[in-house]
């Protein structure tokens, strides 16, 4: 059985505040599909990598990614930066 993503486990993944994806999921904002438990909303893992690799393909376009554990536009590196940098340490 394949374990689902809480919506704060999905925020760092994907660099975000945890409410950040109640709202968007609340306003129909851009996510992946959720699954909704009672009242607990979950994440299957293959539904976030599809939906970040339809992103990536899109942002990549758009404008150029930055490199794990380099801070973007001079700033804090984001959540997702510092995940990145904890994983290949």
């Amino acid at each position: 059985m394949q374990q689902l993503l809480f919506p704060k486990a999905l925020a760092i993944h994907i660099g975000l505040a945890e409410q950040t994806i109640y709202n968007r999921h609340s306003t129909g904002g851009d996510l992946p599909r959720a699954i909704k438990l009672g009242h607990l909303l979950r994440f299957r893992p293959a539904d976030v990598e599809s939906w970040l690799n339809t992103k990536g393909q899109s942002s990549a376009v758009e404008t150029p990614l930055s490199t794990p554990g380099q801070p973007s536009s001079g700033g804090q590196p984001s959540v997702a930066d510092q995940v990145a940098t904890e994983r290949h340490q």
